[in-house]
């Protein structure tokens, strides 16, 4: 919300900066008076000036986003994360084993009732799409919860694209 904030004052300060240029006099006259307002209310102007440090402080001392995500699994002698670049290989390799299936990627979401899926796929041209997709999202489902034990919520297939498979000569 705050980058939105910033989006759109560094918008308008174009704008304002395009008026000046464009010799539009309303925004020397605003600048003037506004000068002239903080000169005259000091007290508001302290105010105004001790929010905008907050605001200012406040984005550089936001937490990093993380990226390196990890789900969790529990064995009997304790706990094991499983990276989120791992499972993306293994959801890759368990729908890339499947005939007419030529690219994947996949988001992943961590869910109460357990993972959730979301697998985007490019087929070949002239595969049975809901069969595929069928067998996408078993063997998936299945791959998953028996290499890493997570139990899986839900598995979505999205078809991005259908790709005609181009034939190689030999000579």
């Amino acid at each position: 919300m705050l980058a939105y904030a910033l989006g759109l004052l560094l918008i308008l300060g174009a704008l304002w900066i395009l008026a000046i240029a464009t010799g539009w006099g309303l925004p020397y006259f605003l600048i003037a008076q506004g000068l002239n307002w903080l000169r005259w209310n000091p007290w508001e102007s302290i105010i105004a000036a001790g929010v905008l440090i907050v605001l200012g402080l406040l984005l550089f001392m936001r937490p990093p986003a993380r990226t390196d995500y990890s789900f969790r699994t529990s064995l009997k002698g304790g706990d094991v994360r499983i990276s989120h670049d791992a499972l993306q290989e293994i959801i890759a390799r368990s729908a890339m084993a499947l005939p007419g299936v030529l690219q994947v990627k996949s988001n992943l979401r961590q869910r109460d009732a357990g993972l959730e899926i979301l697998v985007l796929c490019q087929f070949e041209q002239g595969v049975l799409i809901p069969q595929i997709s069928g067998e996408i999202l078993t063997k998936v489902k299945e791959d998953v919860e028996l290499y890493t034990g997570i139990i899986v919520a839900e598995v979505k297939v999205l078809v991005r694209r259908l790709e005609k498979v181009q034939s190689v000569r030999v000579r």
